[in-house]
């Protein structure tokens, strides 16, 4: 796990929601759109003072800037066995591999 590279993209996934610039946020958290570039990228990584002012520009906390746990796949399986439910003849036996793989 890269937690640069996954932080950077969890700061543009923000950012892109508040549907602000790099040279936007940039501005507000006082460092240089080249500088917030390479953070998003997942070159550079951020000080103390940087994360905070990051968390406080897209309105979030640490905590969900470090959550990079993705639960969509947990709720495709889930999707899956629901839709076969309905179906005896392959249900069982996919109903049981998906089990297994999760």
């Amino acid at each position: 796990m890269d937690i640069k590279l996954l932080f950077g993209k969890k700061v543009k996934e923000y950012r892109i929601k508040l549907s602000m610039t790099q040279e936007e946020l940039a501005e507000k958290i006082g460092i240089s759109a080249k500088s917030l570039s390479q953070i998003e990228l997942g070159n550079n990584f951020v000080s103390a003072e940087t994360l905070n002012a990051i968390c406080n520009a897209l309105n979030t906390n640490p905590k969900n800037m470090f959550d990079f746990y993705d639960n969509s796949q947990e709720n495709s399986f889930e999707y899956i066995k629901n839709k076969l439910s309905n179906n005896k003849y392959l249900s069982e036996k996919i109903i049981k591999i998906i089990d297994i793989i999760e």
